[in-house]
């Protein structure tokens, strides 16, 4: 009986290792079709998520419309805050106004900060392959190739320093030039026709013309220039990080790396608790405790006549305490939000993709050759490491 329970149990362990080669072998038979169907997926699932924020977007700017009372325009008609086609129409006049034309300086320097911006990304990623060297030559006790790797890391960090200081350059100067551009177009309304007098004496729509030239132009004009390159980033660091790491781990990494950052930080979303609705909370129990400290100096002669001060004590004290339990409520579910949040951020998803990077060292795709384990370490192991963070 026993003989044959041990039969039993090698062909069944013997028929799964058949199955799990075959499903391995037609698996890196069709890797190639694989990795295609799951860059179209990560792609159908962006834009999903694009029209989900759009969706939400909307449906937030309805609960406000129904909560808060409408802003008015001049004429009377209800203001609508949002992210219309009338934001970006107007959004798209004031570009022009900006970037006047094929030719200018503005322009010119928006072309030259995005040179920079694929200049930086192209660094980092050399940066990370070179760090990768010098720990594969630490592995391999080279002293010289360390030595050189870290003479090469002085000298790459020359132009990578050089870069970011170009970059904030020209954020500020573009900047600059918006709200040079802004003002020029702005005087030559203001002061033409007597606008500055009609403005001032006849017609009010317009209040605090002087704070508007001179403060919220400038305001506007920074945040635009930082626009660009808040925006640019991004894009350019997922687009040229996804792409190298997919070239390392292949198109279903990428996809399975992708999968557990969204399942996580849904989960993350789902228990965050409502820290908006406890800082008002806070803030109205604040107000509360003013009120009570501004209603005894008001009272203060009535208080003393009838010796109200022990109730009037009992009182300020119920409504600190009330207001210090509640901050300490939110420290502590701060501390709990921040804990999960550190985990998951710092430690689990490095853990993924320490695991990801992992593949190609213990897993021999097709199309690559056997290697040792101090090139994994310097062509793949640890340069992936640093792409993914």
């Amino acid at each position: 009986m026993a003989v044959q329970t041990k039969l039993h149990s090698a062909i069944t362990e013997s028929t799964v290792r058949k199955l799990l080669s075959d499903l391995t072998s037609l698996y890196l038979k069709h890797r190639t079709n694989v990795s295609r169907a799951l860059y179209l997926s990560l792609f159908v699932a962006l834009l999903n998520r694009i029209r989900n924020a759009i969706a939400e977007q909307k449906a937030a700017a309805a609960q406000s419309k129904r909560q808060v009372p409408p802003v008015k325009t001049p004429d009377g008609k209800p203001k609508k805050v949002e992210l219309n086609r009338e934001f970006f129409r107007s959004l798209l006049r004031l570009l022009k106004i900006v970037i006047p034309g094929w030719r200018s300086q503005e322009l010119r320097l928006l072309i030259s900060q995005s040179i920079f911006l694929v200049v930086r990304t192209l660094l980092s990623l050399y940066v990370a392959e070179l760090d990768g060297k010098l720990v594969s030559s630490l592995v391999k006790r080279r002293g010289q190739a360390f030595l050189t790797g870290l003479a090469w890391w002085m000298v790459v960090a020359v132009p990578a320093t050089f870069t970011n200081s170009m970059l904030s350059y020209h954020q500020c100067k573009l900047a600059l030039q918006y709200r040079t551009r802004l003002i020029s177009h702005i005087h030559s309304k203001y002061l033409s026709n007597m606008t500055f007098y009609s403005l001032s004496a006849i017609d009010d729509r317009i209040k605090n013309a002087d704070h508007l030239i001179t403060a919220d132009v400038t305001k506007f004009s920074n945040s635009l220039a930082e626009l660009y390159s808040n925006l640019a980033k991004p894009v350019l660091d997922m687009t040229i990080y996804n792409y190298s790491l997919s070239r390392a781990v292949g198109g279903e990494g990428l996809f399975a790396l992708g999968l557990i950052v969204q399942v996580s930080a849904s989960l993350m979303r789902a228990l965050t608790p409502p820290f908006g609705k406890y800082v008002a909370d806070e803030a109205r129990l604040e107000g509360e405790f003013r009120f009570q400290h501004g209603r005894l100096i008001d009272f203060a002669e009535e208080i003393a006549l009838y010796f109200g001060h022990e109730a009037e004590k009992d009182t300020l004290d119920k409504g600190y305490f009330t207001l210090i339990k509640h901050v300490n409520r939110i420290l502590r579910r701060r501390f709990w939000h921040g804990f999960m949040e550190d985990y998951v951020i710092k430690y689990f998803w490095s853990a993924m993709g320490l695991l990801l990077c992992s593949v190609p060292v213990f897993v021999r795709l097709p199309g690559e050759g056997r290697t040792t384990g101090g090139d994994r370490t310097g062509g793949k192991w640890l340069d992936t490491r640093q792409r993914i963070r």
